[in-house]
């Protein structure tokens, strides 16, 4: 499967299109998934973590846990954490997100990052 270069997502009762490459990353809020631009604009996404993750190129998005799904383009830098888990920042402000990859996805996170 192709994997999409465009998402169709909501801000109110508007349908957008919004460009994959424009996306930072995604998140599940309870029920709701919230996508989040490089401009830090917030979207909902009618689609769950799984749909997106298997739509998504998996080269430049990581499910990094149950909750987010990050942009490989949008990284700044990872930390160790707990000796075996990993804290991700991103290249925007979301201090109300701490990106944590769990240990048993650390490996494939380090994998995912050093491939070109």
């Amino acid at each position: 499967m192709r994997s999409k270069s465009r998402l169709i997502v909501r801000k109110g009762d508007e349908y957008i299109t919004l460009a994959v490459k424009d996306i930072v990353f995604i998140y599940r809020s309870d029920t709701i998934v919230i996508v989040t631009d490089k401009q830090e604009r917030k979207y909902l996404c009618d689609k769950n973590l799984a749909q997106l993750e298997e739509e998504l190129d998996a080269a430049i998005f990581f499910r990094a846990n149950r909750q987010y799904i990050i942009n490989i383009n949008c990284i700044r830098s990872f930390k160790t954490v707990d000796k075996v888990k990993l804290q991700v920042f991103l290249k925007i402000s979301h201090e109300d997100h701490p990106i944590i990859v769990s240990q048993k996805t650390a490996p494939q996170f380090r994998k995912w990052i050093a491939e070109e």
